[in-house]
């Protein structure tokens, strides 16, 4: 079967993300869509370039990921097409969207990009400000159908990449760690950050750690949520391998009034290298 994801910050009150889906099925038919997000910040390309890289691991080789966060639509940005292996993964996958840096967890596990150059495939539309169905939809359909990626246009080394740095290593005051920060805050307040959890010297719920976020101190660790204590805020290891900050029984990023891209450094004793 042919699958389909579909992520977009069409958000569900408008008609967008459903005509976007009735041309997969016309020219895909029996195509299995999936949504990933739809209610993606208007223009937020980092946020939606977040949930791809959290989701799509999870889906088979194969599969085409369409992605429309699109705050550049019609203008000259160059729509692409790429074929990656994803983590995990020892066959390819196919994601089309518009060239500003919402796949760049992906690019470098590329195997080819193409800047799509195909108007045989576009539908007719009086307005230059739906590509979504107009024209990232035709193209994701072709390569549902089996169209050769380099049949969508030539070959590209220069995709557009994203502008959050990696989490950096420090030493400072007798004591080491990485400095990093929140990458994403999910549905329930909690802080996922960039800070991987396999380069910590220890795993919760230890409390030789000390996590530092918008000048507030956490040193309680846990294995997981219902392990905090409530009204106590305590670092994690969530389900992508990240340093998760979380709040029992509440949202720590409204009682913080703490959003996506806060620094957070995360340390411990150097004597214990």
């Amino acid at each position: 079967m042919a699958i389909l994801t579909f992520l977009s910050d069409f958000g569900l009150r408008d008609y967008y993300v459903a005509a976007v889906k009735g041309v997969i099925l016309g020219l895909a038919p029996g195509t299995a869509l999936v949504d990933v997000a739809h209610e993606v910040a208007p223009g937020d390309v980092a946020e939606a370039s977040f949930l791809l890289a959290a989701a799509l691991p999870a889906f088979p080789p194969g599969a085409v990921h369409l992605a429309v966060v699109d705050p550049g639509v019609g203008s000259g940005r160059r729509m692409l097409a790429i074929e990656a292996r994803l983590p995990g993964h020892a066959a390819s996958s196919f994601l089309v969207g518009p060239d500003n840096g919402i796949f760049e967890p992906f690019l470098d596990r590329a195997v080819a990009v193409v800047a799509v150059e195909r108007p045989d495939l576009y539908r007719a539309s009086p307005g230059a400000t739906f590509h979504g169905r107009d024209r990232f939809a035709p193209i994701a359909a072709a390569l549902l159908g089996g169209a050769p990626l380099l049949s969508l246009g030539p070959p590209i080394g220069d995709p557009m990449r994203g502008e959050n740095p990696p989490p950096l290593p420090f030493r400072r005051d007798g004591r080491q760690g990485l400095a990093g920060r929140v990458a994403h805050v999910d549905r329930y307040g909690n802080l996922v950050t960039d800070l991987p959890a396999a380069a910590l010297p220890v795993q919760p719920p230890t409390r030789s750690l000390a996590v530092l976020v918008a000048g507030r101190e956490i040193s309680a660790g846990a294995r997981f949520y219902a392990e905090i204590p409530l009204g106590e805020a305590a670092w994690l290891v969530g389900s992508l391998g990240f340093v998760e900050l979380s709040l029992a029984g509440s949202s720590l990023a409204e009682l913080w009034s703490i959003g996506r891209g806060e620094n957070v450094t995360i340390s411990w004793s150097s004597e214990r290298n």
